[in-house]
């Protein structure tokens, strides 16, 4: 039985250290927009401010609802950088065929 207990208390430990949660807190963009009513706006535009597309995919990762947010998170970065390869991440449909539109003409 002693074995058992301590293959468990593992297995839980490994749980929390990989678990979205404890990568949520080594990310400062997270921490100062977490607790905001319009959470994932709010981290859209940090992301914005610093123009860092790769951040735009911590949206759906913290987020998995908010498709819309990261398709404008992407399609604002691409607009400003007249990156039309910033519009492929897009999951959202309107979002992606608007960036197409106005980035990629």
């Amino acid at each position: 039985m002693n074995g058992f207990r301590w293959l468990w208390a593992l297995a839980v430990g490994v749980m929390v250290l990989w678990s979205p949660a404890g990568a949520q807190t080594d990310d400062p963009i997270y921490v100062q927009c977490r607790d905001e009513v319009r959470a994932p706006w709010c981290y859209q535009e940090a992301v914005e401010k610093r123009e860092e597309p790769e951040l735009c995919e911590n949206i759906l990762r913290y987020w998995p609802n908010a498709a819309g947010v990261h398709g404008w998170c992407y399609y604002r970065l691409a607009w400003k950088k007249r990156d039309c390869s910033l519009c492929k991440p897009i999951v959202h449909d309107q979002v992606k065929a608007l960036c197409r539109r106005e980035v990629c003409r």
